[in-house]
């Protein structure tokens, strides 16, 4: 399981990686796909009767699989697949009305990241994103995180499902979607947050001093004042040795709507009317080699969405928690304390497993101590605010997935949104 943003990496995997890195490059990019015109529009109609839904949700109702949650109805399972579909296309908001599109410049049927690389680098590659493989998993991971199970029949048993004739099979299928029990091996998603292994441990004490990257150039390390209507996040990429030990990476994270549940885009003559707010906000570490590296990033304030992360690199990321993410809230004049991300390349897990993931741990006193030390102007307006859990919003990704910063509360529980965050 991918956890805090980056996906487990086998180590033939990272080859495989790499290259996708280097032939999809224009993806690093994204900020600028999704600035230059790409905004919510009203979600088609779709046309599609319950009949040809149901037609086609069937394709994952197959003899040695299907999809089962205790209780569902096929009616159910058809809206679930249905949405997924569409969401899984780039045509629908998680949980809304609304699709993430301009038909003016991205073809409807695939997602805007996919328009753009297809655009960039050829149909035949943003078409393979959109439409194949990628598509489908992105349609099997939003239905499992909706609390679908994916279900995998002995041999045996398929045969026997198989021999069904058609009426009999439906009945089959409409009956074992919502079965308490089912046969066969049943795998689930319902964790979303790193596992608990000691070798992606972060301690509370820290390896080495603290530092504070504002620019590779002594001449550009200014740290100006923040402007009216700003506020800034704090984040530390935090290094205490083991498989994070002189890694690299990058914090994403975009600009949010709470009330629409969907992201605030950046106008597409944005230059032209001088707007200087926030939409995308990256964070990509400075020194690999720093075990404590403090990061401030000025912002419009307002509430940010924790989109995704990298490992190893500092491009930003091809996934999205799109399907649920992290969100805090900035005040204008305050420093808001995100947390400490510790890039882990290639852990070695206590199941002998790999994994590459952005973990994240919040050590408030500690963050406010070391910067004290090092800008105690900022140490003194630095606060820690709470972070809520299950911000959904339009998917524009290869991968679409979802993460919960552990222990953290759903947004359904945060506190009304103020004014100034509109």
């Amino acid at each position: 399981m991918r956890a805090g943003g980056d996906r487990p990496i086998e180590t033939g995997e990272v080859m495989r990686w790499n290259d996708v890195r280097a032939v999809i490059a224009t993806i690093a990019a994204v900020g600028a796909v999704w600035g230059t015109g790409a905004q919510a529009q009203p979600a088609p109609k779709s046309n599609d009767t319950p009949e040809e839904i149901a037609k086609d949700a069937q394709r994952d109702l197959k003899d040695s699989r299907f999809y089962n949650r205790p209780g569902a109805t096929r009616a159910q399972y058809d809206a679930d697949w249905q949405e997924c579909r569409l969401i899984a296309r780039g045509s629908k908001i998680i949980n809304g009305p609304m699709s993430y599109y301009n038909p003016a410049m991205y073809n409807p049927s695939i997602s805007p990241l996919a328009a753009g690389v297809g655009g960039g680098l050829g149909a035949a590659i943003g078409a393979a994103i959109a439409e194949g493989i990628q598509r489908r998993e992105n349609r099997k991971r939003c239905l499992m995180i909706k609390g679908w199970r994916l279900v995998k029949l002995p041999s045996d048993r398929a045969a026997t499902v198989a021999a069904l004739s058609d009426a009999d099979k439906q009945a089959y299928f409409n009956r074992i979607i919502g079965a308490e029990t089912v046969e066969g091996s049943v795998d689930t998603l319902d964790r979303f947050s790193p596992p608990e292994d000691p070798a992606l441990a972060v301690t509370a004490g820290l390896a080495g001093p603290a530092t504070l990257f504002i620019h590779k150039k002594p001449e550009k390390a200014i740290l100006p004042p923040l402007e009216p209507g700003q506020g800034a996040i704090v984040m530390a990429f935090r290094r205490n040795g083991g498989a994070a030990e002189g890694r690299s990476g990058l914090v994403q994270l975009f600009r949010y709507d709470r009330v629409k549940g969907d992201l605030i885009y950046q106008p597409r003559h944005w230059k032209k009317t001088g707007d200087k707010t926030s939409y995308s906000v990256s964070i990509p570490s400075g020194d690999k080699k720093a075990a404590y590296e403090l990061r401030v990033i000025p912002v419009t304030a307002g509430d940010y969405v924790l989109n995704g992360a990298t490992v190893g690199t500092t491009m930003p990321p091809t996934f999205s928690n799109c399907f649920g993410a992290p969100m805090i809230h900035v005040e204008a004049g305050q420093y808001a304390y995100l947390g400490d991300a510790s890039p882990f390349l290639g852990a070695r897990l206590a199941n002998g497993e790999k994994m590459s993931a952005m973990i994240y741990t919040r050590h408030f006193d500690t963050a406010r101590k070391a910067m004290a030390g090092l800008r105690p102007d900022i140490a003194a307006k630095m606060v820690e605010p709470p972070i809520h859990n299950r911000a959904t919003y339009a998917c524009a990704a290869v991968t679409m997935d979802r993460f919960d910063w552990p222990g953290m509360p759903e947004l359904s529980q945060a506190p009304a949104a103020p004014v100034s965050g509109s």
